[in-house]
């Protein structure tokens, strides 16, 4: 008889291992999730904006779209952005894009292709200055450089030598910003360069390069 209890005893037990196993397969399965659904944001350049044939669309969405495809172009998918690539037909555009979640339509006036490289116009220095006033950049607490056209990419500040003297530095729109990160404050009589790479919507670079000069201890 006592034979016949433990026998029954582990069935049990086997049945309910069984049974939590089955459970815990049935929990994983329901915890599956899909995907949050994408919604479109904004594009740059805006619609309405005048383009080159070989410029490229960059579209912002909420999640991560799938399935994207475009009317004209070739389009790029990498997180929530996706960048449409021409080149496009001179003229009106009107460009459709389609995603699993829904369709966004853009309009823009296409010229032609842009060949010329963005260009440096101005800023808190100028390539060749020489006795800037340190003081007065480190209490502002930023350089700024203006470019010729929106652009992306990335700058910095260095030493004549290439040294990385710890700025942090953006790219938005025409304008490069370097901002003073305490404890890195420029000094006197010391030569600094804003270097960096710079692109606009084209594919068009430039590589940054200005150069400047502080002034001795007054």
């Amino acid at each position: 008889m006592t034979k016949l209890f433990r026998t029954f005893a582990l069935l049990l037990a086997a049945l309910f291992a069984v049974s939590m196993l089955s459970g815990c397969g049935e929990s994983d399965d329901n915890g599956d999730t899909e995907a949050a659904p994408a919604n479109f944001v904004s594009a740059a350049p805006p619609s309405g904006s005048t383009i080159a044939a070989n410029a490229s669309i960059t579209l912002t969405f909420d999640n991560a779209p799938a399935d994207v495809t475009s009317s004209a172009g070739v389009a790029t998918a990498a997180g929530k952005n996706v960048t449409v690539a021409g080149p496009f037909t001179p003229g009106a555009l009107s460009l459709t894009i389609t995603w699993a979640d829904g369709t966004q339509t853009l309009t823009y006036t296409v010229t032609a292709p842009d060949t010329d490289p963005p260009t440096v116009t101005g800023g808190t220095v100028s390539d060749g200055d020489k006795d800037v006033d340190p003081e007065a950049i480190n209490t502002d607490a930023k350089i700024e450089i203006t470019f010729s056209e929106e652009v992306t990419g990335n700058i910095a500040l260095q030493t004549e030598a290439g040294d990385d003297v710890g700025w942090l530095g953006s790219v938005d729109g025409t304008t490069g910003t370097l901002e003073l990160v305490k404890g890195k404050e420029i000094g006197n009589e010391t030569t600094y360069v804003i270097a960096g790479k710079v692109s606009d919507a084209a594919g068009n670079s430039l590589d940054v390069s200005v150069t400047f000069v502080t002034k001795g201890k007054e």
